[in-house]
């Protein structure tokens, strides 16, 4: 399967299930928007079973890994620099790059802030 981009005017919502190694900023843009030039991660919203990962880069660039419990729970949460105004690290006007490992039955969504 792979990830899944749902573009509206000002926010694109990926749900992630797979790596990919450059989400551009053109794959971000709505038909009725115009060219997307600064993409801010602002949420992220997952589910990771045990001993599944997440890691997000901007432009090759590591910003954040997220790993699951050792356990067998799964991790649940939500990261939310919107409320607070900031961002994800990285370089926002760079491609977004998500690698998952041991990633069955782990769900992770990314809410980006696209500015024109």
């Amino acid at each position: 399967m792979a990830n899944q981009i749902i573009n509206k005017i000002g926010t694109s919502v990926i749900h992630v299930d797979s790596t990919d190694g450059e989400i551009t900023l053109a794959e971000l843009k709505n038909t009725n928007e115009a060219t997307v030039v600064n993409a801010d991660i602002v949420e992220i919203f997952y589910n990771l079973k045990a001993g599944a990962s997440i890691a997000i880069d901007r432009g090759g660039t590591d910003s954040i890994k997220i790993a699951g419990n050792a356990s067998g729970a799964h991790l649940v949460g939500h990261i939310n620099y919107r409320s607070s105004g900031l961002v994800l690290r990285g370089t926002s006007t760079a491609d977004i790059g998500v690698t998952v490992a041991s990633f069955t039955d782990s769900l992770v969504t990314i809410i980006v802030k696209k500015s024109y």
